[in-house]
């Protein structure tokens, strides 16, 4: 009797099967391989079992799936580049690319790698999509372990993820995702932040709180905008669409005008770059603040502490995000279980200067 035979799990007859037929050029890149059902009857092994060992072909690169169509051969060059590679590549797209913010992500990320003898590269694009998905698209051609995601535009940016999935490549997106489309993802609880710091402004006895937008179509101020919309409404406070400034442009003049009428006496804005630009502006137009308007904005941008109200906030941890985002990569890489993780982060209200009772009208 083959006691070698006998000791080899069942799951590695499926995969050396799988490794058989690609070494004998029976199939080749992007071919299907059979489904588990049909795995299952074939070698008369169980469809766990076959599960297990597609998982397995996977995590090594030798395989790729797609939903829906099943199981296709990849690369096998790729594979075995990224099954030695200890490279890490980051992607951040923005447009404030020297902001604190940024710096503490990257130090969260190699504080991760560090501990798993990785190498992080990181690559800017100002805030150009083209040139983003470009970039995306010569890494994956690359000796790359993984890949962190920080996109200008994740809802344009499902073109490249099933480039990447193609290539078996693991993947995790930063702060924002695409809507419908389902990644591994971490981000802050951006809607709960945002309903404590609306939560504590009606505390404070404000009932016309206007919301002020900068990115919109990122799922983190949608989420945002959300958090706002629940605080209001389990206070029971109504909100009039002319308190909403939805686009990039905000029209400071007219603003000026509702809060020196009293229609708005306090602003949450969907991230810290549009409130300390409201408060520049709202100044310039004459504003008080805290006195006339009450602000709040979201982050907790290094230079937020030092504006010339010092700015309450919602404190967002980048570097925990950048460690997290590297950690959960590493455990889509080397896991065998299925499906997509999202990780939501704490959030901590710091209040400053900017936020005071509303006027006594």
């Amino acid at each position: 009797m083959d006691k070698k035979q006998t000791a080899s799990p069942k799951y590695q007859l499926v995969k050396d099967y799988v490794l058989s037929q690609i070494e004998n050029n029976e199939i080749s890149q992007d071919d299907r391989i059979p489904s588990e059902s049909e795995f299952a009857k074939m070698l008369d092994v169980s469809s766990i079992t076959v599960r297990k060992a597609l998982t397995d072909l996977v995590n090594e690169g030798v395989i790729y799936r797609v939903r829906g169509k099943g199981s296709f051969v990849a690369n096998q060059s790729a594979a075995a580049v990224k099954a030695t590679s200890n490279l890490v590549a980051f992607i951040i797209s923005g447009l404030e690319l020297h902001d604190s913010s940024y710096l503490r992500i990257m130090k969260g990320v190699q504080s991760f790698l560090g501990k798993n003898d990785c190498k992080l590269m990181i690559e800017f694009v100002e805030n150009n999509f083209e040139q983003e998905r470009e970039l995306v698209l010569q890494l994956i051609q690359s000796d790359i372990r993984g890949l962190l995601v920080y996109s200008s535009d994740p809802d344009a940016a499902r073109g490249y993820l099933d480039d990447i999935r193609r290539r078996s490549i693991p993947f995790v997106m930063l702060d924002r995702f695409p809507a419908g489309y389902p990644v591994s993802s971490v981000a802050c609880n951006n809607h709960d932040g945002a309903y404590e710091a609306v939560e504590y402004l009606i505390g404070q006895g404000h009932r016309r709180i206007g919301f002020a937008a900068y990115d919109f179509h990122l799922s983190s101020e949608s989420d945002r905008y959300q958090g706002y919309r629940s605080a209001m409404s389990n206070a029971s406070a109504g909100i009039d669409d002319e308190w909403l400034y939805l686009g990039r442009d905000l029209d400071y003049e007219k603003l000026a005008g509702q809060i020196r009428g009293g229609e708005i006496t306090a602003l949450f804005c969907a991230n810290d770059k549009r409130a300390l630009e409201a408060l520049d502006k709202l100044t310039a137009e004459g504003v008080r603040i805290p006195e006339q308007l009450s602000l709040m904005g979201f982050d907790d941008f290094e230079s937020a502490k030092f504006a010339k109200v010092s700015l309450s906030t919602v404190k967002q941890h980048f570097d925990m995000l950048g460690y997290e985002a590297a950690k959960l990569l590493f455990e889509i890489r080397d896991s065998s279980s299925h499906g997509y993780k999202k990780i939501l982060l704490p959030t901590d209200l710091v209040i400053r200067e900017t936020v005071a009772p509303p006027p006594e009208s």
